[in-house]
């Protein structure tokens, strides 16, 4: 009997080995972790996106496919034996299965002749940081059916946001496990603190007096033995923990329990403040009676600065992609909303999540930092300056945030499009001045002309486009966007502040 043929792809012969991909993806660690909003959103994007009833984020081991998120199926995970995902993990870098009914490697497969049956799977690969393919950004349907060329490269865009979602959970990941090993150490280190000068350690007797005050005292807090001895270990603590009697409380943990252990902000001699770890326990003395206290501290300033960095990076990282995350919804949404048909939506959706994705791209070189105008301009036009000339640019090259890249890369993607469409770049001799200027208090205005093409009349209908240019970028530069229609070209005017 002739056997029905394999779906059209390019299947590669691996340059690795089974074992060196499922080593990469352990080394992640995203095996059944629990569900996170970052990537529910990427699958949910790819349903809406492709018009699908099933899109799955997943990643494959050697006995089952892990699904991290998931809509329309309602599990976590399958047999990989079943799965169609293995059969994409040796594609180049997509697999579409149009019928499996039609594909004999799906023969018998449950999935496919289930109730209800699986028919149609497209799934883009997600590889590690050294190219080992993890998994797949796949979306799923119950009949027979095509992708066109505008959900593909929406469904791949998806695909790079899980590998950069998953580099950030392993980076995540490694940084926390670093701090534990710091703490971990800094405990051992405590036990070895006669001769550590950079620990304090400090003697009271049972009134909280000082009684002894090391070198690494001396060194962190600036007083001298001689200055402290006699004195209230209080001494060392910031006015509100001395007016909260924090001392007296330490001393009562310790004596109840056997030790305190704690962080906090300590005051030194010249008034400055530092962050330190330490713990308090009884002082013995002969035949086990206790004869005070013993306390220990460490200045770790450096290091709880460091993890305030962390948690603000962290925060700070999850808060840009859920406003890209948001943004792209926002597109998706209102271009389908405002499109005269379908096909024209579908296009304008494509074209703006790719003009985002370039603008992300610019902010990825800076660590999202930030990026240079002239970068944004150059890199937003690119695809319209065939000619010498016809595009004029002038203007400082200062740095615009994050946000104002996003904004104004989104802006003249709309601005060019049109133009190339229907206005100045629409003619051989249609020309575009570009122009921008940065007052003394950081005043900013931003030019678009354009200049010998068609004759212009004003739109009878103002679409997601034109808002975005007028209502939207504005708003990025604590300012406002002006879109005129004069009939020698399209003007917008852009005008607020970088500070």
């Amino acid at each position: 009997m002739r056997q029905r043929p394999v779906s059209a792809l390019t299947i590669l012969t691996p340059t690795y080995t089974e074992a060196e991909r499922i080593e990469a993806l352990e080394a992640y660690e995203i095996l059944d972790t629990p569900r996170e909003e970052e990537f529910d959103d990427l699958a949910r994007i790819a349903s809406e996106v492709c018009g699908t009833p099933i899109a799955v984020v997943n990643f494959v081991s050697d006995t089952r496919q892990f699904f991290k998120a998931e809509v329309g199926l309602g599990v976590r995970e399958t047999p990989v034996d079943i799965s169609f995902c293995k059969h994409a993990l040796l594609a180049e870098d997509m697999m579409i299965v149009p019928d499996a009914t039609q594909d004999s490697r799906f023969d018998n497969n449950p999935l496919v002749y289930g109730d209800p049956p699986l028919r149609f799977y497209a799934g883009v690969l997600v590889r590690s940081s050294e190219g080992l393919p993890l998994g797949t950004m796949c979306v799923l349907d119950h009949t027979p059916r095509e992708l066109d060329a505008h959900q593909i490269r929406t469904l791949r865009l998806l695909a790079r946001q899980v590998s950069v979602q998953l580099e950030l959970h392993r980076s995540l990941r490694r940084t926390k496990a670093a701090l534990g090993n710091v703490r971990r150490l800094e405990s051992q280190y405590r036990q070895i603190v006669d001769s550590a000068v950079d620990f304090a350690i400090i003697t009271t007797d049972l009134d909280g007096k000082i009684t002894s005050w090391s070198p690494g005292a001396e060194q962190i807090f600036g007083w001298s033995e001689t200055e402290t001895l006699g004195r209230p270990a209080a001494l060392v603590f910031t006015a509100v923990d001395r007016e909260a009697d924090l001392a007296v409380r330490e001393m009562a943990t310790a004596r109840e329990t056997g030790r305190g252990i704690g962080e906090g902000w300590y005051q030194r001699k010249d008034g400055s403040r530092f962050w330190a770890s330490g713990e308090i326990m009884p002082l013995m003395g002969e035949d086990e009676v206790q004869i005070g206290y013993l306390k220990i501290l460490r200045d770790r300033t450096v290091e709880y600065q460091a993890e305030e960095q962390r948690k603000e990076l962290t925060h700070e990282l999850s808060h840009r992609m859920k406003n890209v995350l948001a943004t792209v919804q926002s597109i998706v949404t209102q271009s389908l909303r405002t499109a005269e048909s379908l096909d024209a939506g579908r296009d304008a959706i494509s074209s703006r999540v790719q003009a985002l994705a370039r603008a992300q791209d610019i902010l990825t070189q800076t660590s999202w930092s930030g990026a240079g105008i002239r970068q944004v301009v150059d890199e937003a036009l690119a695809a319209h300056r065939a000619g010498q000339g016809r595009i004029v640019i002038s203007g400082p090259d200062v740095v615009l945030s994050p946000q104002q890249v996003l904004g104004l890369s989104l802006a003249l993607h709309e601005l060019a499009t049109n133009a190339a469409k229907y206005g100045s770049l629409s003619m051989p001799t249609g020309k575009v001045e570009i122009s921008w200027d940065v007052g003394p208090d950081k005043d900013f205005r931003f030019d678009w002309i354009e200049r010998d093409g068609p004759h212009v009349n004003e739109p009878s209908r103002r679409g997601f486009g034109s808002r975005l240019i007028e209502r939207i970028v504005g708003s990025y530069f604590d300012g406002g966007g002006q879109l005129d229609f004069p009939p020698s070209g399209v003007v917008f005017r852009l005008t607020g502040s970088l500070g």
